[in-house]
């Protein structure tokens, strides 16, 4: 090897030893400026849900996190870490950590009470939390978010559906979850007051079973006219006095219940009872759009526009649009539900048909203020206690109420749910896990203590 050659040798290492060392500074640039992640776990469980990203990409003011904590370094990064996530979809997040026993001025003056509560203030706008899951923050941001508080008045008096009733047939469920997100529920009596709260957002008339008055009736009319909303779930039967609202709305409200004859989709879905309808296609309502299972009514009828009706007679015209609808499979049955029941070609409506419908108009009252929005239902059933946890049915009663309330925002925001919350076994499965941990298990165990028993024995 010649001398040349060894210095050509040497000038080549030497370069490319900077051109490595260059490349691993460029490679350490760049993952301290640009991150990254991916989360390949089932369901994305290390990322935050769809709804929360969403929410947060709509918020248009500064979020504050303010944190009151302990000095304790385990903490802060685990926080600091939780918070990140929410700052991969809105930049303008801040955080805040201060120890409230170095700070307890700063902390009575937020309304702090004990160590480990946070802060969550969007513009003007703070609430205290002291749990940092991703439900109750989302929860939190539903409430600043609103412009103002929005209240939904229950009618009574008539045995209709009650928010607070815990029992299978009342709505208590739905009510708390309305309550998280910002909603005031208050029960109303026509007959006390003789008028509906001036500052109601909407009304509810959850299926009355006892027929109003004349009386009440037309301060539920006078409101609509005025430009109220209105959430009407009716169940299949007699009107109870509301004749005159139902010409007023200009729809026809059945009093047949729906049936749905596709056995099959019935034993998918574990419905045991034909009056109970499935929803599994929705149409362009943007409270259906975002919906992602079927959901359940039972035991309801269908809702029509009444075409008779003149159009010049109302105050102003109403846009009708179909919120629900069934399958072709479905009809609605006229008589009772008894036995094997059948559709009749003379008597029977056969499907598709409506079984919830919304209704919109410009206000009249106010240019300014959002339309006046009506939602008319032939079920209540899907709210109660007993089936608000089938498929979809939640999201679809907080969408409705969201929509009503004008918050059209929040219609696409679902609640957070651990998966895999569910097993599902054959029956054979769960005895024999049922017989091996009740029974083989324990004797099992019982035998092998008695044969190590009686071999130290021999011993």
């Amino acid at each position: 090897m010649s001398k040349n050659l060894n210095i050509g040798l040497r000038f080549q290492n030497i370069i490319f030893t900077i051109l490595v060392m260059i490349v691993i500074g460029l490679l350490a640039w760049l993952g301290k400026t640009y991150h990254t992640e991916f989360d390949f776990t089932h369901n994305q469980q290390n990322s935050l849900h769809a709804s929360t990203q969403k929410l947060l990409r709509k918020l248009d003011k500064p979020l504050q996190l303010i944190a009151y904590i302990p000095d304790d370094a385990t903490v802060h990064q685990a926080l600091k870490k939780r918070v990140t996530k929410y700052q991969k979809y809105k930049k303008d997040i801040s955080l805040e950590i201060i120890n409230p026993d170095l700070n307890p001025d700063k902390a009575k003056a937020d309304g702090i009470q004990f160590s480990g509560q946070l802060l969550i203030r969007l513009g003007d706008k703070s609430e205290i939390i002291s749990s940092v899951d991703e439900q109750t923050v989302i929860n939190v941001l539903q409430r600043l978010s609103r412009d103002k508080p929005r209240l939904a008045v229950f009618l009574e008096g008539h045995n209709e559906r009650q928010p607070f009733d815990e029992n299978s047939n009342g709505i208590s469920k739905l009510a708390k979850v309305l309550q998280t997100q910002g909603f005031n529920i208050q029960p109303h009596n026509l007959i006390r007051t003789q008028s509906i709260p001036s500052d109601a957002t909407f009304i509810v008339i959850a299926a009355p079973q006892k027929a109003y008055l004349e009386a009440e009736v037309k301060i539920i009319t006078d409101y609509i006219k005025q430009g109220g909303n209105l959430l009407w779930m009716h169940e299949p039967g007699e009107m109870f006095g509301l004749d005159n609202l139902e010409q007023q709305l200009g729809i026809v409200i059945n009093e047949g219940t729906m049936l749905e004859a596709n056995q099959a989709l019935q034993d998918m879905l574990g419905i045991k009872h034909p009056a109970a309808i499935a929803i599994i296609d929705y149409g362009e309502s943007e409270l259906t759009k975002d919906l992602t299972a079927h959901t359940i009514f039972p035991f309801a009828t269908a809702i029509a526009r009444d075409e008779e009706t003149e159009q010049a007679e109302q105050d102003e015209k109403w846009k009708y649009q179909p919120l629900l609808t069934t399958l072709p499979t479905s009809w609605l049955e006229s008589g009772e539900i008894q036995g094997d029941v059948k559709f009749d070609d003379e008597a029977d409506k056969p499907g598709p048909l409506d079984i919830a419908m919304t209704l919109t108009r410009p206000n009249s009252i106010n240019e300014k203020a959002p339309d006046q929005r009506i939602v008319v239902m032939g079920d209540s059933n899907f709210m109660l206690n007993n089936f608000i946890g089938q498929g979809s049915n939640i999201e679809l009663a907080t969408n409705i109420f969201n929509w009503l309330g004008a918050d059209d925002e929040l219609l696409s925001i679902t609640r957070v749910s651990a998966p895999d919350t569910t097993l599902d076994m054959p029956n054979w499965a769960l005895y024999g896990m049922s017989l091996f941990f009740l029974l083989v298990l324990p004797i099992g165990l019982l035998l092998i203590g008695t044969v190590r028993w009686m071999r130290r024995r021999k011993r």
